[in-house]
């Protein structure tokens, strides 16, 4: 629509606004209100604003506001939909098997990673960027529907304080609990340094390392998606394992080696297995870590805390403007390493620092 590099950056970057902005009230709307509610209102919200796109797109009246208006809708119906959908989680299994729920979860979304973006591709060329909305519209009203499938526990007495109250306790807590601190930069830490490596450094190794243009990138981004559904599996057979957060700090370890793997990579399809186990390790740390911190919370604030792990997500971009220098700097291996080998110094210092990091059992 505009030729500018520089807008499309800006309609994708706006999806971090939603989740920096709604992430804590979406928490305590979680803890305080029916979850069945929120999750088909933020349903509803979605297919909404696919079905409004798509027709724009079928008039051919779409402007690029509509496509920053589309996205910061989008992420706000994910801001409510995610802190109710995990927390959801814990209260329809047992405690014993909620771990592996989570792995269920983690493996959904590693394969709507792969298999999503070639579905769109095929859709788009075969009725049109308009049709593909309109097919995502259909698909969000569906899910909505299908909540009213779950027999959700009864909602837990509203508390007498104000919602801004609620909000401060749950950011207290998640403060000055020293299991939740640690489990906090244990989730962030992947997000922050080796995320971004996928979405700011691999398009780089494609076209400059590798020579292997969009195929090549396709390749890589694929192989990274794959290895996270083995990730999920991987997960699922180790929930029972008591020290989790030992296992996250080993998982981005993991990871860290299999990106310094991609930086050594003479070819691409070696380069493509390190993304392969750097995706299965991101994934089956992302399990542990969401599954843990809902463990470890309060019953009565386990939105709240679920709520901040969405602010995750927002570190990639953060990662991408040191990834993107350090690139211009000392080349796009060289920034591979560079971040690899800072992820496994803090988690060295993590280790050291903070004894319990060992002694964390699951409650």
């Amino acid at each position: 629509m505009t030729g500018s590099a520089m807008i499309l950056g800006a309609v994708l970057g706006v999806r971090a606004i939603p989740v920096l902005l709604l992430a804590p009230i979406s928490g305590v709307a979680a803890d305080r209100f029916p979850r069945r509610l929120l999750l088909q209102g933020s349903q509803a919200l979605a297919a909404i604003v696919s079905f409004t796109v798509g027709i724009a797109l079928a008039l051919d009246i779409v402007s690029t506001w509509m496509l920053f208006a589309f996205t910061l809708l989008m992420g706000a119906s994910n801001v409510m939909d995610r802190p109710a959908r995990f927390t959801t989680a814990f209260e329809l299994v047992p405690r014993e098997i909620a771990m592996r729920a989570v792995a269920l979860n983690t493996i959904g979304f590693s394969l709507a990673r792969v298999i999503s973006p070639a579905a769109a591709g095929y859709l788009i060329a075969w009725v049109g960027s308009a049709g593909s909305f309109f097919v995502q519209g259909a698909l969000y009203a569906a899910s909505g529907l299908l909540v009213l499938a779950v027999t959700f526990p009864p909602p837990r007495a509203k508390p007498e304080r104000s919602a801004l109250a609620d909000m401060l306790e749950g950011l207290r807590y998640a403060a000055s609990d020293r299991r939740t601190r640690l489990l906090i930069a244990l989730g962030a830490l992947p997000y922050l340094l080796l995320i971004p490596v996928w979405s700011t450094l691999f398009p780089i190794y494609a076209k400059d390392e590798f020579i292997a243009g969009p195929q090549g990138l396709g390749l890589l981004l694929t192989t990274v998606g794959a290895g996270g559904i083995v990730g999920g599996f991987i997960a699922n057979a180790l929930a029972h394992a008591e020290r989790q957060a030992l296992l996250q700090a080993l998982w981005i370890v993991v990871m860290a080696a299999a990106i310094l793997g991609v930086a050594a990579s003479p070819t691409l399809p070696v380069a493509a297995l390190c993304g392969f186990i750097g995706g299965a390790a991101e994934m089956a740390h992302t399990a542990s870590n969401l599954a843990t911190l809902q463990m470890s919370a309060p019953d009565a604030m386990r939105g709240r805390i679920a709520s901040i792990t969405m602010l995750y997500p927002a570190m990639i971009s953060t990662g991408a403007f040191l990834a993107g220098p350090l690139a211009e700097l000392f080349g796009v291996r060289g920034a591979s390493v560079a971040l690899a080998v800072t992820s496994i110094t803090a988690v060295a210092v993590l280790y050291l620092a903070a004894p319990h990091l060992k002694e964390m059992r699951l409650k």
